[in-house]
């Protein structure tokens, strides 16, 4: 008699082992995304390059890794998630080792470029493996601790980058990055369970396409994809220009005091869980909406001239944004009754093209206006994203 096979549950240490596995490769990718972030104003002062022009080093890799969510999120429904996200993890590894020996800045974005694509395999399969092999009970506390170690990835590599940096140099951070990542690599691949609930599509490619695409006529599904991007402008553009703030008046800080300010992230970390454990009561929608209003409240206050009150905008700041993101997220998963990873794939497409614009196409209002042009598009959009007509309609 055989035994038929259940998705993981919360008292099952294989529950775990699947969390522990998802968070590791989080950690990697997005302290790789985000890496470069606080060195912005290294990058400009040694390769003689504008604000703007530094941080195509960042756009340039989510430009890629926008493309990489399509076509590899559209992958992975059709064969397989594991060995996509084994493969992800080791080519990001391998960019990371060659970054250090490039001495031209174009070389540098060149392969961010290339990195980019291949960093968006885990972010595209992960969330459709969690909502194969976890049950529905306990997706919503997998999602949450997934999204959280997505905070503490992008906190790690911006704070250690800045540090090490400050205190070596960036050839000397992405080294360090390296061996990091070959490390959870190889842990990855020890701790992933195979697939059991995947069923590869038999399906012609055309009509499979077809089938994903029809997430776009969702009006509720458009609306959290288009939270996705308004909450990442917001985020990013704040995040990559305060380097640039911090180092002018008022504040005149070193990059290792800037690197510090990365550790606002915790809050971060913390809060999707709790955040998590609230929507049981309140609902996704809901709990989503407040963190809305932390996040305007926390750009709020990083506009008054005052270290205390810019630090504690920084932790509120970020305590909204990962709540809203991660109760987004998990509404996308919860709605999406079939082609999950495709689905998760255009939220996150969306957002990474909030990150691109957030990080480039926000330059020129940092140019002009410095933080005051920061803060009023970000005010601008969030209030927008509180307006979107879907709250009543999902839970």
């Amino acid at each position: 008699m055989t035994t038929q096979l259940k998705p993981y549950t919360s008292k099952e240490a294989a529950f775990w082992q699947v969390t522990a596995a998802l968070m590791l490769a989080s950690l990697l990718i997005f302290s790789t995304l985000y890496v470069f972030q606080p060195l912005l104003p290294v990058f400009s002062n040694e390769f003689n390059v504008t604000a703007t022009q530094s941080s195509y080093l960042m756009s340039s890799a989510v430009i890629s890794m926008v493309g990489g969510l399509f076509i590899l999120g559209f992958m992975a429904d059709r064969y397989g998630r594991l060995l996509l996200m084994q493969i992800s993890l080791g080519m990001t590894v391998l960019l990371l080792v060659l970054m250090p020996f490039i001495p031209s800045f174009e070389g540098l974005v060149f392969l961010r470029l290339l990195q980019g694509f291949f960093l968006a395999g885990v972010p595209a399969a992960a969330m459709g493996y969690l909502g194969e092999e976890v049950s529905t009970k306990d997706l919503g506390l997998a999602v949450t601790l997934y999204i959280s170690s997505n905070a503490l990835g992008g906190m790690g590599g911006r704070v250690v980058s800045g540090y090490v940096t400050d205190v070596f140099n960036w050839n000397m951070t992405l080294l360090f990055l390296s061996g990091f990542g070959l490390v959870t690599t190889l842990l990855f691949i020890w701790l992933l369970p195979k697939e059991r609930f995947f069923e590869k599509q038999e399906t012609p490619m055309r009509k499979d396409l077809i089938g994903m695409l029809v997430h776009l006529k969702d009006r509720n599904m458009l609306s959290l994809f288009l939270m996705g991007l308004l909450l990442q402008v917001v985020f990013t553009a704040a995040w990559t220009y305060l380097p640039f703030y911090l180092q002018s008046d008022p504040f005149n800080w070193s990059l290792k005091s800037i690197s510090f300010t990365y550790l606002a992230y915790g809050f971060g970390v913390l809060a999707p869980p709790l955040a998590g454990r609230l929507s049981v009561r309140a609902g996704l929608s809901k709990v989503m909406l407040g963190g809305l209003v932390v996040l305007l409240m926390g750009v709020w206050m990083t506009g008054l001239p005052l270290t205390a009150f810019l630090l504690l905008g920084l932790g509120t700041m970020c305590m909204g944004f990962f709540v809203a993101h991660s109760m987004a997220a998990a509404l996308v998963s919860k709605t999406a009754v079939h082609h999950r990873s495709g689905a998760s794939g255009f939220y996150l497409i969306s957002y990474y093209i909030g990150v691109a614009i957030g990080s480039t196409a926000i330059g020129s209002l940092w140019e002009q206006f410095e933080w005051r042009g920061i803060m009023s598009t970000s005010v601008i959009f969030l209030l927008a994203a509180a307006c979107l007509p879907f709250y009543k309609r999902l839970g």
